[in-house]
């Protein structure tokens, strides 16, 4: 594989400046700050690659034909189910260019797509590059999401051999998000969901909203936006912070719009790193979003070598309630991808909640938690019984220095939060009565197994 070069800039203090230099061989790639961004005092590459640490150093990654985790996010997940990689991939074979291995796809995602998306680090060919398109700030045209750009929608929804031109023409190869669900980054009127939809805006817009647009498999998922919005809702009552959002549809798809909180008044990013993310930077056996466990997301907010939160024990109840809540309403999906970090040095905590949808509705996906923690299910030594939910809970709690009242305190507030979930469950209109029927069993359990723990 020749080596391969580019840059990463941000616009993360207002004016877009030049990050850094990446550099790509066969056996690894290495980013570089410049010395102007160290003196700058921004936000970096990454949480874990402070500027004021690493300097001129350079942060390498010495593995073959593997990217940071950080610039790997930039980039929509592998796979046939996800549909920005499809239109981007349709995008760069309409162009004429062919693949020689899964890098080189990756390399070509990375400088076409690889800024502009959730977070505040982008990357192009080269400077010219990213001058020519940070120059450009006029807003795109608002359109119609009509028939026609519907029915495209609709059969690139059900994987069928649709022409992406289309879309591709209207929006642009727009950056990405990664997840099973069919997401695009698109602004839309300020006002709130009107049907027009533009290309996300790279700057303050008074006129528009960046929002990330949630489009249903109804065949595979069927009433998963009503599910995901009553989980919002239910998040909202507990007292998360939750971004804006609106149901609506896509030409006959079920679709939802969740207002981007990535981006401050001014339209300026904020950055925002997954967790996954994070402890791929700093370890080799975190290498999908399912490796690790919770106890590691702990011990990492306690890292006294570098500040990945401002408030190191607000960090860990959120975390010990997300769990909490993630087994009440029956998520089954709290993998290291949907919890992430927003901000940088003691304006860091975690971000609001996104992708909270109850996935234990489907058979598919109906797993208690995706990430281990406090050893459920392990059989200590000398032990005669596995540990059991209740046990495993108040272990996490402690790893996390929680005591044991209020630990207490804290089942019993998401208890009483979620006191109504079942009847939520049960007003759903859209999700398929065995659905329903599947998640509200599942969560009345957890209720009973947790009750006990509420003191």
């Amino acid at each position: 594989m020749p080596d391969r070069q580019a840059v990463v800039w941000t616009r993360v203090a207002g004016e877009p400046v030049k990050m850094g230099s990446l550099y790509v061989t066969d056996t690894e790639a290495r980013f570089q700050y410049t010395a102007d961004f160290v003196a700058s005092g921004s936000p970096g590459l990454s949480l874990v690659y402070p500027p004021a640490v690493y300097g001129e150093r350079p942060v390498v990654v010495r593995r073959p034909r593997l990217l940071h985790p950080r610039l790997r996010a930039l980039l929509p997940p592998p796979g046939e189910h996800n549909l920005q990689r499809k239109l981007l991939l349709a995008h760069l074979r309409a162009q004429g260019a062919t693949f020689a291995d899964p890098f080189d796809e990756e390399w070509a995602l990375l400088i076409l797509a690889g800024h502009g998306g959730i977070g505040h680090v982008d990357c192009f060919a080269d400077d010219d590059a990213a001058r020519a398109w940070y120059g450009d700030v006029r807003p795109a045209p608002l359109v119609e999401v009509g028939e026609r750009m519907g029915a495209a929608l609709r059969d690139l929804i059900a994987w069928l051999d649709a022409d992406a031109a289309l879309l591709l023409q209207t929006l642009g190869p727009t950056p990405s998000v990664g997840g099973a669900v069919p997401k695009l980054l698109v602004a839309i009127p300020r006002a709130g969901w009107t049907g027009q939809v533009s290309a996300p805006t790279k700057g303050r817009d008074p006129t528009r909203i960046d929002v990330v647009l949630k489009l249903e498999r109804s065949q595979t998922y069927p009433g998963l936006v009503e599910l995901e919005a009553m989980a919002l809702a239910a998040h909202t009552a507990a007292g998360f912070a939750v971004p804006h959002h609106w149901r609506c549809q896509v030409a006959g798809l079920p679709a939802l719009a969740v207002e981007r909180f990535d981006r401050d008044a001014d339209g300026r990013p904020i950055p925002f790193e997954s967790w996954f993310a994070i402890l791929a930077a700093g370890a080799r056996d975190i290498t999908t979003p399912y490796d690790g466990s919770l106890e590691r997301i702990g011990r990492a907010i306690d890292t006294p070598a570098i500040t990945l939160v401002g408030d190191r024990r607000a960090a860990k109840r959120h975390l010990f309630r997300r769990l909490l809540m993630a087994l009440l309403t029956g998520n089954g999906d709290l993998h290291l991808e949907n919890l992430a970090i927003l901000g940088s040095g003691e304006t860091a905590r975690f971000s609001p909640v996104f992708d909270p949808t109850p996935m234990r509705a489907y058979s598919l996906h109906d797993l208690l938690t995706p990430l281990p923690f406090g050893d459920y299910g392990q059989l200590p030594d000398g032990a005669d019984a596995p540990i059991a939910l209740p046990q495993a809970i108040a272990r996490f709690a402690g790893t996390l220095a929680i005591r044991r009242d209020e630990a207490a305190a804290l089942i019993r507030a998401t208890l009483d939060s979620t006191e109504d979930y079942a009847d939520r469950v049960r007003s759903l209109t859209t999700l398929p009565d065995p659905h329903k029927r599947r998640l509200e069993e599942i969560c009345l359990d957890l209720r009973e197994r947790l009750a006990g723990m509420a003191g």
